[in-house]
């Protein structure tokens, strides 16, 4: 049975509050003393989900000197090593992780060793590994997709892509990889008025949508795709699409629409650097440099432990000319 601070833990997983299971995790590593690997884990598997990756990177160390060789603090290392953009450390732990006879820890560390060697463009060794491996197809086929792609093999992949979209009709993968290997071969145009009768048939799952919105972003064609994603967004939120519909927005010129809609991203995501580079740029072209402060001032408010933010407000107060806020000691 869990315990009740793991169960509040994995609670607080549930409602993506991750930084405040990152300290619950850090709180409960401190109380076990020699015995905390586990919590030393937990706490580098919530920062890699809040996005601090070098963080974790240095949670899961400490749990791997205190327990060398831990599947699970291998696995939160590996995802940690991916995030921070160093596949080829991420590939080591995964391998090393495969060694276990855990069935949990090694579905998760051949997925991770498909996603490093991906990163890493290393597409005859996924499709070595996939037949080593023998993963039903459903698991196979996205990575033969994607290898056979990165290969320059466009119709075996689009062959693979129609095998996995006959196991699993509307596979969501499988539609945005074929999206990319038609446009290769038909041209963006072709491909996009394909999708446009697609999108009109209201049993069609709302990806078919997404597809469409996106490649009417690519034509140009802005106020078509804001359309498409003002649809999708009316379904339910859904924080993919509204990051499209964002970017859609800044593109068309209509920041004013964009910036609420980038606070209420960032207030989510305080440390995600492409909506801050999109909210810096809608900013500046409106010439609301205030309203940039006040709303770094009411992050860091929020989130006083996430230094990146002191430097973009200070880096803003000194065009500004005002006093600077420092990060807590």
């Amino acid at each position: 049975m869990a315990s009740p601070s793991y169960t509040k833990f994995r609670e607080l997983l549930d409602q993506k509050s991750f930084r405040e299971a990152a300290s619950l995790a850090e709180r409960n590593s401190l109380l076990a003393g020699e015995d905390s690997s586990f919590w030393l884990t937990q706490r580098a598997v919530a920062l890699n989900l809040a996005g601090r990756c070098d963080e974790a990177l240095t949670a899961a160390d400490q749990a791997l000197r205190k327990k060398p060789g831990n599947p699970y603090a291998l696995l939160a290392r590996a995802e940690a090593c991916l995030g921070s953009g160093r596949p080829e450390d991420a590939l080591a732990c995964y391998e090393e992780a495969l060694r276990t006879s855990e069935a949990r820890v090694l579905a998760r560390a051949r997925r991770g060793v498909l996603q490093s060697l991906s990163a890493l463009k290393h597409w005859p060794r996924v499709l070595g590994s996939l037949g080593e491996w023998n993963l039903p197809a459903p698991q196979a086929l996205p990575w033969r997709v994607k290898a056979l792609a990165g290969l320059g093999r466009r119709e075996e992949s689009l062959e693979a892509c129609a095998e996995l979209l006959r196991a699993v009709p509307d596979n969501r993968q499988a539609l945005w990889e074929m999206t990319e290997l038609e446009i290769s071969r038909d041209g963006l145009e072709a491909v996009r008025l394909r999708f446009a009768r697609l999108a009109r048939i209201p049993s069609r799952p709302s990806v078919y949508r997404e597809i469409y919105a996106s490649l009417c972003r690519r034509a140009g064609k802005v106020e078509e795709a804001l359309g498409q994603y003002e649809k999708l967004s009316a379904v339910g939120p859904d924080v993919r699409i509204q990051k499209k519909q964002i970017y859609a927005l800044a593109k068309a010129g209509r920041e004013q629409e964009a910036l609420p809609l980038m606070e209420e991203q960032l207030r989510l995501s305080p440390a995600d650097f492409y909506m801050h580079t999109a909210y810096d740029g809608a900013c500046a072209r409106l010439g609301d440099l205030e309203r940039k402060r006040a709303f770094y001032q009411e992050l860091i408010s929020r989130y006083p432990d996430e230094k990146s933010l002191y430097g973009r407000l200070r880096k803003l107060e000194k065009i500004l000319g005002v006093q600077t806020q420092q990060p807590p000691e």
